[in-house]
């Protein structure tokens, strides 16, 4: 009987359908990378050059200090694996949203992203999805902070090679704007820990990053835009690791009332039609709020320049993104290299947020393959 299936023999299936993302209480391991259950599954956003999708629970340590449950995904490539097994990529989602069904694993059908990770699963490696904490399974997303974010991407790799003892240690994490953000954050971290793995590079496509500028441009707004349900999730998001960002002393009663709908609708539905979409900025913080110390906090967590990454770092970058200004990663850019980062930037001139995903596909795959062949990059 072949490996994975003495070891998937050992491991729980978990139910199926929506109770598959409730994990049980308590976790039975509480330890980084276990894995809660799997299961494998066909259809939706499984990508359609691997051999087996998963969809996967499994544990890390959230800021708190607690063990949590995440959600995510897992794909095999069809043939034997090489040498040292499976390389594997680990993928940072763009931003979603904080409902249930905002969880990459959960859509219907590919987006742009996995139709991005089927060229990887199609060139020999597996790639693990994360849906983050708090997204996609009970509780809050703590968007932008990148120590969670940093641990959901190194401890799904953990669970992987769990279900899957073929895939080896080498490992990439990348991403795309929020994601982006958090490959760079995983750069920073996720060698120390996980020292039994080899990382060897990150990718980040538009990454989210210095974005305190930007917020606090957003807050001081008075005219509502659509970008407004962004600003709804970082709020949350740091009131979960913030013990001074308390939403009841911080926000107005406006505000409040529409927090809910930040665990109701997707962002397409916050930017197009929900309280978030129609509130004045200005009024989002109370008059008495500590806003410098989420300033602070934003600062904190964006802001590359602050992290020590050894490991190559490729950021790809479209100069007609209207969501990421291009000389802030540009910026970003310059840092990381002043400061010994191996890093490679490439722009495209005629890209947007979006479409950076497939202008830069050629690239990104030629730079991935070099780093799992060990060729060495200087700045």
């Amino acid at each position: 009987m072949p490996m994975v299936a003495l070891v998937l023999g050992a491991l729980m299936a978990g139910p199926a359908g929506a109770a598959f993302y409730v994990p049980p209480n308590p976790l039975p391991a509480q330890r980084d990378g276990a894995v809660v259950w799997v299961r494998r599954f066909q259809g939706g956003p499984a990508l359609r050059s691997a051999a087996i999708n998963y969809r996967l629970l499994y544990e890390t340590l959230a800021a708190d200090g607690k063990f949590t449950a995440v959600s995510g995904m897992l794909a095999i490539p069809h043939g034997a694996p090489p040498p040292g097994g499976w390389p594997i990529v680990s993928w940072a989602h763009g931003t979603t949203g904080n409902a249930p069904q905002c969880a990459p694993s959960r859509f219907a059908h590919n987006d742009r992203e996995q139709l991005a990770m089927d060229a990887f699963v199609r060139r020999g490696y597996a790639v693990a999805q994360t849906d983050y904490e708090g997204n996609g399974t009970p509780g809050i997303h703590p968007y932008m902070v990148a120590t969670p974010l940093a641990r959901d991407l190194t401890d799904i790799v953990r669970a992987a090679r769990i279900i899957d003892p073929q895939i080896g240690k080498k490992w990439i994490v990348m991403g795309h704007s929020e994601g982006g953000q958090a490959a760079l954050d995983t750069a920073a971290y996720g060698q120390e820990w996980a020292p039994e793995l080899d990382l060897v590079g990150a990718v980040a496509y538009a990454p989210a990053t210095h974005m305190e500028g930007l917020v606090q441009g957003a807050l001081l707004s008075d005219t509502p835009t659509g970008a407004d349900g962004f600003l709804g999730l970082a709020i949350e998001g740091f009131s979960t690791v913030d013990p001074r960002f308390t939403l009841t002393r911080m926000l107005t009663p406006q505000a409040l009332a529409i927090v809910p709908q930040l665990q109701e609708m997707c962002i397409d539905e916050l930017a197009a039609d929900s309280g978030w979409s129609r509130i004045v900025p200005r009024q989002i913080f109370r008059a008495d709020a500590d806003v410098q110390g989420f300033y602070d906090d934003v600062a904190a967590n964006t802001d590359p320049e602050g992290f020590t990454i050894t490991v190559p770092v490729l950021l790809l970058q479209g100069v007609s993104d209207q969501v990421i200004d291009p000389r802030v990663t540009i910026e970003v850019r310059n840092a990381l290299c002043r400061k010994g980062t191996p890093v490679t930037f490439k722009a495209y001139p005629s890209a947007m947020h979006g479409s950076v995903l497939l202008q830069a596909a050629s690239d990104a795959a030629a730079w991935v393959d070099q780093r799992f062949a060990g060729v060495p990059l200087r700045c």
